[in-house]
């Protein structure tokens, strides 16, 4: 077996799986840790921002040097690795996966991982509880990308068509992880093909090794 790729990142992030899924679909072994060469290394210190200087994450760890920020990884993991494309060969389409990268990764995200989902895993209220009123107020925000993105993909099987690209890999882990919270579950539902989507995603092998990690 090859020697595992590493991935500096905690598996719960939807980048980071993201990424993961990445792997899967390309037969790629890795590994997902926060140490590097057999030191932790922690979240938002010196020694990530050496990783990736505003300190995010997913980053690849290569033998020339770090990698940070999804898209840039996925890019460098398709054209390093063979296995599934994860994006096509025609100019036009390929524009179409990276326009749906961004939106997932830029707007989608914001509405409904900043602003919903971080709240449930870092939760600011009085003891450590979920502020019902920061969520609310965000619902609108979950409701409109949930509609732009079930507008989007239609009677497709992907969110740029019959097959599945990056821009699906940035998409998955945040409708996964809204559609199973209570708050979030309805608003999928009002969407059938999201719900079609999503499940169809969760029966194939390389969500399954990630989405339930």
């Amino acid at each position: 077996m090859s020697t595992p790729i590493t991935i500096y990142g905690p598996t719960f992030s939807t980048f980071v799986r993201s990424v993961m899924m990445a792997c899967e679909l390309k037969d790629i072994p890795y590994e997902v840790t926060t140490e590097i060469n057999g030191e932790k290394i922690e979240f938002r210190s010196a020694q990530h921002k050496a990783l990736h200087p505003y300190t995010k994450f997913p980053v690849l760890m290569t033998e020339k040097g770090p990698i940070g920020e999804t898209v840039a990884i996925l890019h460098y993991l398709e054209n390093t690795f063979g296995g599934k494309k994860l994006y096509p060969t025609d100019p036009f389409e390929q524009a179409q996966v990276e326009l749906w990268s961004g939106i997932s990764g830029i707007y989608v995200d914001t509405d409904i991982v900043r602003k919903v989902l971080l709240e449930y895993i870092f939760p600011k209220g009085e003891n450590g509880t979920v502020r019902a009123d920061v969520v609310e107020a965000a619902m609108p925000g979950v409701e409109n990308a949930l509609s732009v993105v079930a507008e989007q993909l239609g009677d497709n099987a992907y969110i740029c068509g019959d097959e599945i690209t990056a821009a699906d890999l940035i998409l998955i882990p945040i409708i996964d992880y809204i559609e199973q919270l209570e708050v979030g579950k309805p608003k999928v539902a009002a969407h059938k093909n999201l719900v079609e989507y999503i499940e169809n995603v969760r029966k194939q092998d390389f969500a399954k090794r990630v989405l339930t990690s």
